[in-house]
């Protein structure tokens, strides 16, 4: 079955040993499928936390329930509710009973199934982290190490505790906040987002400067003082949404502190940072170091690529043909951006890569790759005309996508090609996913120049976007005003074109949800399903407000009666 399912990142935690891979100073078991390693709750001061190494192996445990964030359950709740991807239902493909259609249709309830795992995953890493905060802790008090070695990993794990809840508080609002790990609430009140919020920055406020500000090896894929950095400048970016304040000198000021560090710098060549070989990015300033056997989790080509794609890159299997980008965002980017890339023609395959895979494909061994298990109605294994790039033959992705489901076209929708696809490749993938990337530092210090002047013509936000305009070959911008990318018969919009170059540039990175609701855009949904879907599909598309928040899942409610649903639900 091609669906949700099959990219399930649980068993990563099974998979990874302890501390390994994530800060290259803890040692790989002979087999890598062997699962009776000693779990993290079995250590004891007795047998465990002597040495300096062994706080970081214990570290491990908290870092690998990330293994889940790239391609798992926050990526879809995070981008395909968006206009940058969607998962049509393609036959017996995708369907999930409706959650894909639902999911873009802003359409889900409280009962929905995939509600519950965001809310898991996260609160798996906030108990995983209070767990070892207190086991530190314990041991700190009690004498048995020193309590200056203890600070600074009690400050990295309240850090990365900090952005479990800052997922939290971004997709459920009011949630419970308890970090008593000893006496923890088994059925806890939630608090109110304003509360978590604050509560959550004060933490970052109080050990963000407890940090290393060293960038190498021993703090990559791991919370250091930059890290740190940008995630309170992301809190005060989305303030006014989460707490009903704007922070924006706050913003400006923790993005300053990295931009002046002179630690990280935008890369010569945008797709440096999602080569299979990235780890040396000088943009990243938090990343998920995956590898496709030490530590799982990345499977974006199988849910991405068409089916024939497997032989376009020799893979070992049969891509699922899922996950795809819309047509007015494909369009939204300049014929001569380098981050678009060119589609495959007649002639020839594509000649420059870009964030998308469109048109003509071939095999590796030559020739254009074709699918024949198409069925009479579908054009796939057709030659059919669609315009702007050309005639399609046998299942070549092409940006239109001529319903939601249940019988798109298996060859709609651009497909995601942004991080490289290794030749040979399974299902993981090996590329790192960075989660904070230096390009984003200057868009959100842009944003809060912008908001703060209210001025289109800023020169200094104009400036730092113009700084990524460069890299992608175009043109300086000159107003950050303009119709915006999924209405672009409508009106011109302060900071249209802003929120453009944001989609632009961090297209499938997980910002796209938090810019649409920041921006005041969540609502026009209804906007972005036209005209790619059929009749339909655009009158199930919701626009209720109360839907910039995710409802608090079904089972939890069941389970907790200290629990209070989300309003609109």
């Amino acid at each position: 079955m091609k669906s949700k399912e099959r990219i399930k990142m649980k068993k990563t935690r099974y998979l990874i040993r302890i501390g390994m891979f994530l800060f290259g100073a803890a040692v790989i078991s002979q087999s890598c499928t062997k699962l009776d390693e000693k779990l993290y709750s079995e250590v004891t001061p007795s047998n465990f936390f002597k040495t300096d190494a062994e706080f970081v192996s214990a570290l491990g445990s908290a870092y690998t329930q990330l293994g889940g964030y790239a391609t798992g359950d926050i990526n879809e709740v995070q981008e395909m509710t968006t206009d940058e991807v969607v998962v049509p239902t393609r036959g017996s493909d995708w369907d999930d009973g409706g959650t894909q259609r639902r999911l873009h249709l802003h359409s889900w309830g409280y009962d929905d199934g995939f509600m519950n795992n965001p809310w898991d995953f996260c609160y798996s890493g906030v108990s995983t982290a209070n767990r070892l905060i207190y086991q530190f802790q314990t041991l700190s008090d009690g004498g048995q190490v020193d309590a200056t070695v203890a600070a600074a990993y009690l400050a990295e794990l309240t850090t990365l505790r900090s952005f479990f809840y800052w997922q939290l508080v971004d997709m459920y609002g009011n949630v419970p906040y308890d970090n008593d790990f000893a006496n923890a609430n088994p059925a806890p009140s939630q608090t109110p987002r304003a509360t978590v919020f604050a509560n959550v920055v004060s933490d970052l406020e109080t050990n963000v400067p407890l940090l290393t500000k060293n960038v190498d090896g021993t703090t990559y894929g791991r919370m250091n003082y930059w890290a740190g950095k940008f995630l309170l400048a992301k809190l005060y970016l989305n303030s006014k949404i989460y707490s009903g304040t704007e922070q924006l000198d706050k913003v400006i000021a923790a993005c300053d502190e990295i931009i002046n560090s002179g630690k990280y710098n935008l890369e010569s060549n945008y797709f440096a940072n999602f080569n299979v070989n990235n780890s040396g990015s000088k943009e990243f300033i938090f990343a998920i170091p995956y590898d496709k056997i030490f530590f799982t989790g990345f499977e974006l080509g199988a849910a991405s690529l068409h089916y024939t794609s497997q032989f376009t890159y020799n893979l070992t299997f049969q891509p699922w043909n899922g996950y795809c980008s819309l047509e007015k965002f494909y369009n939204s980017y300049d014929a001569t951006d380098l981050r678009r890339g060119d589609a495959g023609t007649l002639t020839g395959p594509a000649t420059k890569r870009g964030n998308f895979i469109a048109g003509y494909q071939y095999l590796a061994s030559g020739g254009i790759a074709t699918d024949d298990g198409a069925d009479g109605t579908d054009p796939d294994g057709k030659k059919l005309n669609l315009g702007n790039i050309g005639d399609i033959i046998n299942g070549q992705p092409a940006p239109q996508i001529n319903e939601l489901g249940p019988q798109a076209w298996r060859q709609s929708g651009v497909r995601i090609g942004k991080w490289e696809f290794e030749m040979g490749g399974t299902t993981e993938m090996s590329n790192d996913y960075s989660v904070f990337r230096y390009a984003d530092v200057l868009l959100m210090k842009a944003e809060a120049l912008w908001r703060k002047s209210q001025s289109a013509t800023d020169a200094n936000a104009l400036a730092l976007v113009n700084q990524i305009r460069t890299r992608a070959g175009l043109n300086d911008m000159t107003s950050l005003d303009g119709k915006l990318s999924f209405d672009l018969t409508g009106p011109v919009v302060a900071g249209g074109e802003l929120f453009n170059e944001r989609g632009r540039e961090m297209f499938a990175e997980h910002s796209r949800r938090q810019d649409l609701i920041r921006f005041g855009l969540w609502a026009q949904v209804n906007k972005w399903v036209l005209p790619h879907h059929n009749t339909t599909d655009v009158v199930n598309a919701k626009t209720d407000a109360y839907l910039t928040l995710y409802p608090i899942p079904k089972p939890k409610l069941a389970a907790n009666p200290n629990l209070v649903q989300n309003p609109g639900y």
